[in-house]
Order: structure tokens, then sequence, then C-alpha cells
């Protein structure tokens, strides 16, 4: 059950950063292969290695169930990367922007960027995009509009790192949150689920998801 996500836009800065994997703990590496470790599209079944770089990250979550379902191991596995897989970069001018990569999900485009060297980072997401009938122009329309907006992103970063996410839910006018607030939600999501199913609680989230997705 549920919908894929769909790589849409590397850029050309995050693409080639490496991954140092000697660092991450073996919990997150383990969940990431468990996950997204075989390549179901290839001839015969395939076994992939840890991604050397950003790009090869991005490209291994292509297709697979990732935006939409951030679970806790999803974000942690995140702030891992970002935290002790990347080195820490800095500028002359004003904070650096980390690592990103631009994603499809549903009718939205998702992106998520990391704070090399730091526990933290950001996801977020575009307004509803009008579905086309064409694959082909929804794809190069969904590139596009994560290529208009990475400026935006970049820029708003350097100024406010994460800060503006945390305080207003919001990232260059797309909606967005912080990595750390989306492992509180998704961790809190999980404790009340785990309770059981006449607990008020339970009941009170099943309720909400059936308000939200009759919206």
């Amino acid at each position: 059950m549920g919908d894929p996500s769909y790589l849409r836009f590397v850029p050309a800065t995050s693409a080639t950063v490496p991954i140092d994997w000697s660092k991450i703990p073996e919990a997150s590496k383990k969940f990431l292969l468990s996950g997204w470790g075989t390549d179901w599209s290839a001839p015969e079944e395939t076994i992939r290695s840890l991604p050397a770089t950003i790009d090869d990250l991005a490209k291994m979550f292509d297709g697979s169930k990732f935006f939409g379902y951030m679970r806790a191991k999803v974000c942690t596995l995140l702030l891992d990367i970002s935290e002790f897989g990347l080195a820490e970069i800095r500028t002359d001018d004003g904070r650096p922007v980390g690592p990103h990569f631009y994603m499809k999900y549903l009718s939205q485009v998702w992106f998520v960027i990391f704070v090399p060297g730091q526990r933290d980072g950001m996801v977020g997401y575009s307004p509803e995009l009008q579905y086309l009938e064409e694959e082909g122009e929804d794809i190069a329309r969904d590139k596009q509009v994560a290529e208009d907006f990475d400026p935006e992103l970049c820029e708003e970063v350097r100024r406010w790192g994460t800060l503006g996410a945390e305080a207003m839910k919001k990232v260059a006018g797309w909606e967005g949150s912080t990595l750390r607030s989306s492992l509180e939600t998704a961790q809190m999501a999980e404790a009340i689920m785990a309770l059981p199913m006449d607990h008020p609680a339970h009941r009170a989230m099943i309720e909400n998801l059936f308000s939200s997705l009759g919206r």
C-alpha cells in the first residue's frame, strides 16, 4: 500500500557530495540496506552497495515509498547522514547551503536538505500541482518547479538556516519542517498507534487522519 516518490532534481552542487558511511551508526546503515538495498528494476535481483554520493542516495530512494512515509527510522537515518556522514562546510557569505534533492510525491514536489556536520536538516513540499495527461510533460514540469524554487531555497537557508522552518513551518514559501520536528512527530505517531484501538488517543488520531483525507 502507499504511493512511491520519484526523483526529479539533484542540484549539481549536491550531486557529487560524498557520504562517509564509516562514521554513520550501524543501525542506520542496516536500515537503509534493508529497505532500499535491493534493485528490483534490474534484469536480475541486484544488491546495492551503500551510496557513495548524495546523487546515489537520491537515486536509491527513487520509485520507493519515501516521502509521505517519514517514519522515525527514516528521520533518524537522514539525521545520521547529516551529522556523521557529511563533512561540515563553511562559507564567508552566510550560512552554508547543504546538499539536497527533490522528489515528486502525489501532487507535490518535495525536498530534503541536510546540514552537514550537524544533527539538523529540513523537509518541505510545494503547493499542489495540476495533473497533466502526458507523463513526460508532468516530469518536465516537476523538474522545472524544483529548478525554479532552488535559488529561493538556497537564499533562505543562507539567511535563516533551519530557524524559519522551525518557527513558521515554511521554507521559502513552501510548507516545511525540520528533520528533528519530523522525527518527534513520527515518534509520537508510532507510540499512539501502538496503543489499543479503543484508547482515546488512538481513536483521535485515526479520526484526524480520515478528516484530513476528506478535505
